[in-house]
């Protein structure tokens, strides 16, 4: 697994632009400072540890660098000695905590559109992940990735997220909704009982990936509470708030990350990732001084430095996972980046 950051980031206090500190809204943890109290600790004492407080937590819209949500749920679990604290903390969540995108997926005509404007305009609540929608026959998967690097408690972020997106699930569907499996990158815990009384469906334990799947017959069903009236006047507001907030180069780095995972990386793929058509990125990529293929090998030599750090796949396997043609391609490419061999990358950096 990665291992833990050691410098501290600053909060910010108003939606930022995306960044590489990965700012995510603070709204999810407002039922932390509770939770810490059923197992007789001071929130005050176990947020200060990681730069933050009880009022940061309660203001609705503050946002935080995905460094300190992580060694928060890190600290947590530290000092609770839960092993599913990140769990616990996704229970409390529901779509209000989102904002006003909760509110537009609440109002929505449909799962479908819901969790489309999730995907679309999900870094307006968090910056520190992609999430994907993949339908394959007759099942979807609600997926989750975090691409920020280097990851200090990488079960309980990913607990807490896949928690997140059930409760979501649920708020739309109704409390009796329950995916058809849970997907979960983290070993298999000693005492997996918290995990299936939540979820309620066989969990997947050690899996490369994190997310719910489920019947896409849910996709048709329109949430509880949908208005489309309000649907319209919440899609306005995400809208302005998104313009507001773009950084496409940043978002494209993101979404390449998540298409490396795929293997379909090409400009038109990431483009319909943004939500947007390949001669509009080529245009905002120029004004931003880049190209597609500039960020593209950005998010190759990125995804490649993770994965020698954070796994034992050979180089060769990391090689065809990132689209190589050989070894030798993948090796002399990669030194271009660092100026050393896959190899010695590795030994250097502890992989």
């Amino acid at each position: 697994m990665p291992t833990r950051a050691n410098t501290q980031a600053p909060i910010a206090a108003s939606v930022p632009p995306v960044s590489s500190a990965g700012n995510i809204r603070l709204a999810i943890f407002m039922a932390l400072p509770e939770l810490l109290r059923e197992f007789g600790h001071d929130p005050k004492t176990v947020l200060a540890a990681v730069g933050l407080t009880p009022g940061l937590i309660a203001e609705s819209d503050t946002f935080a660098p995905f460094e300190n949500v992580d060694r928060l749920l890190q600290h947590c679990r530290d000092v609770t000695g839960c092993e599913h604290f990140g769990l616990l903390t996704g229970q409390k969540v529901n779509l209000g905590h989102l904002g006003v995108l909760g509110f537009a997926m609440k109002s929505a005509e449909s799962v479908a559109t819901a969790l489309a404007n999730l995907t679309r305009y999900r870094a307006l609540h968090d910056q520190s992940a992609l999430i994907n929608v993949e339908r394959e026959g007759q099942m979807v998967s609600l997926r989750y990735l975090v691409t920020q690097s280097p990851v200090a408690a990488p079960e309980q972020v990913y607990d807490c997220a896949i928690a997140v997106g059930c409760c979501l699930m649920r708020d739309m569907c109704g409390p009796g909704w329950k995916p058809s499996r849970v997907m979960l990158y983290r070993e298999r815990p000693e005492k997996p009982a918290p995990y299936e009384q939540f979820f309620r469906c066989p969990i997947v334990f050690d899996n490369d990936w994190s997310g719910l799947e489920f019947h896409s017959r849910w996709l048709s069903v329109a949430p509880v509470g949908a208005d489309p009236l309000l649907y319209r006047h919440m899609l306005r507001e995400l809208r302005e708030l998104n313009d507001a907030a773009q950084n496409v180069a940043a978002d494209l780095m993101s979404s390449l990350r998540l298409l490396l995972y795929t293997r379909h990386c090409n400009q038109g793929e990431a483009a319909a990732l943004l939500g947007i058509n390949t001669r509009t990125l080529r245009r905002q990529l120029m004004s931003a001084g880049t190209t597609f293929r500039a960020e593209f090998e950005k998010a190759r030599f990125a995804r490649a430095r993770a994965m020698l750090e954070g796994s034992e796949l050979s180089a060769l396997e990391i090689a065809e996972k990132l689209g190589y043609a050989d070894l030798s391609a993948f090796s002399h490419a990669f030194k271009r980046w660092s100026g050393l061999s896959p190899a010695h990358w590795r030994r250097a950096n502890g992989g």
